[in-house]
């Protein structure tokens, strides 16, 4: 660990006349480097692997959501601060028709340039969904 009695105060040339005392220094200085390399290489160990748990309790909650008890688990995501959510690929097909009034020279093919779908999503909880309308296609005929 960090020797907190490590002198910091600057060198000054007054201090080290000698070569002798500059090489003293010089050693000291490294050694002092090396230690705080050694701490800093141990501490971010183990934070990487406080990490690798956590992703792994947050991973095993998710796989294993089924067979322990709810409020367990809750408690866990608590305490832990985690995410656990499921992803799902969902397809939905909507079908609508109206009446488009449109000029007389208006290109009709270029209808489904014009026309936008929106879809919105809502749950009783939090929750994220990402919709795409690029695969709208417009039949139409004359009314």
């Amino acid at each position: 660990m960090i020797d907190p009695s490590f002198d910091t105060a600057p060198v000054t040339m007054t201090e080290y006349v000698t070569v002798e005392g500059l090489e003293t220094k010089i050693d000291q200085l490294n050694n002092a480097l090396a230690s705080m390399t050694a701490d800093r290489d141990f501490w971010r160990d183990r934070y990487n692997t406080r990490v690798g748990q956590i992703d792994n309790l947050q991973l095993y909650l998710k796989d294993n959501f089924d067979y322990i008890d709810e409020n367990v688990v809750q408690e866990l995501v608590d305490i832990f601060g985690l995410e656990i959510t499921k992803d799902y690929e969902v397809t939905v097909t909507v079908e609508f028709s109206g009446t488009v009034s449109v000029p007389l020279n208006y290109d009709i093919d270029g209808l489904e340039d014009s026309l936008h779908a929106s879809l919105e999503f809502s749950s009783y909880e939090d929750g994220e969904a990402d919709f795409s309308d690029d695969r709208m296609t417009i039949d139409w005929s004359e009314s």
